[in-house]
């Protein structure tokens, strides 16, 4: 159960709500799913995640690009290849190209839908790699497997039971972003009860000083609910209200650093249960390679 407080005399009085340790543990974000146009070299699309506490994590990771055909994506990804990477270390830990062809299908169905993602054809070229994932940081990196670019979705799914300190968290993808089909668009699903706060950036010139090579120039953020509406907007963090905390706890949270004046765009949520779609695009319709970050705060 939760914990309301009310402190106030007469006919005033100011509502504070917080939560239990057992409202806090199922109160998390249970999924991410990105949607970017994925290229060769610096254009293919890199998912980075990290699991907290002290348990191992069954996790289900999905690079979508076939079956977004079938949903009316007509430059969807032909052939998409799915490889996970722990942090520190230059070789994959799995990798998968055609879900179908993996030795544990059986298991990658009972996952699906045990996470309520939708199913796959049976002999789909889409990628999958269902594993169970020590506590650390891990990237799954999405790329063509025929040199062909196309529109993919990157999907990680948390499968395990809510416990406290034990969560998915601190999730950012890094793909091109452009206009239509290839607008980077991060979807959220917040679980639990009670709302969850959450610090969401879409860094685009900061990724230049950082060595990237076609960042993208001017970054627009805009944070969808589930039924179209636009929940906020940002092009430029330093200029928002929020800015000295966008950089206290983007620091507490060990993001990097955005420049001072820099044109990246941020902000600082709460969010009730439920899904939403944040989306970087380039201002005046201009393209190049960007990051959206989504980071769990206390």
């Amino acid at each position: 159960s939760g914990l309301t407080v009310v402190v106030g005399s007469g006919s005033t009085a100011t509502t504070f709500t917080g939560a239990t340790e057992a409202v806090l543990g199922a109160q998390r974000l249970a999924n991410i799913s990105t949607r970017a146009r994925v290229g060769t070299g610096d254009s293919v699309t890199i998912a980075g995640f990290v699991i907290s506490g002290q348990e191992s994590k069954p996790v289900l990771i999905r690079a979508i690009g076939p079956t977004l055909g079938s949903l009316g994506i007509t430059t969807a990804l032909a052939a998409p290849k799915l490889e996970l990477y722990r942090s520190g270390t230059s070789a994959p830990i799995a990798s998968n190209t055609g879900w179908s062809t993996g030795g544990n299908i059986s298991a990658i169905i009972a996952a699906t839908e045990k996470a309520g993602a939708y199913a796959l054809g049976a002999t789909s070229a889409d990628s999958v790699i269902f594993t169970t994932l020590a506590p650390g940081a891990y990237t799954a990196v999405i790329s063509t497997a025929n040199n062909t670019p196309g529109v993919a979705l990157a999907e990680v799914y948390d499968l395990s039971a809510p416990a406290v300190g034990q969560k998915l968290f601190n999730i950012s993808t890094r793909a091109n972003t452009g206009s239509g089909d290839s607008t980077l668009i991060a979807g959220i699903v917040v679980s639990g009860t009670v709302p969850k706060r959450v610090l969401i950036r879409g860094v685009g010139p900061t990724l230049t000083a950082l060595g990237v090579q076609g960042a993208l120039a001017q970054a627009q953020l805009t944070l969808i609910n589930k039924d179209g509406v636009t929940v906020a907007t940002n092009s430029s963090w330093s200029t928002s209200p929020d800015a000295a905390a966008i950089a206290a706890v983007s620091a507490q949270v060990g993001a990097f650093a955005l420049g001072a004046a820099s044109a990246d765009a941020a902000m600082i949520l709460s969010l009730a249960p439920g899904s939403y779609s944040a989306q970087v695009v380039g201002a005046n319709g201009t393209s190049g390679i960007a990051i959206i970050e989504i980071y769990e705060l206390p």
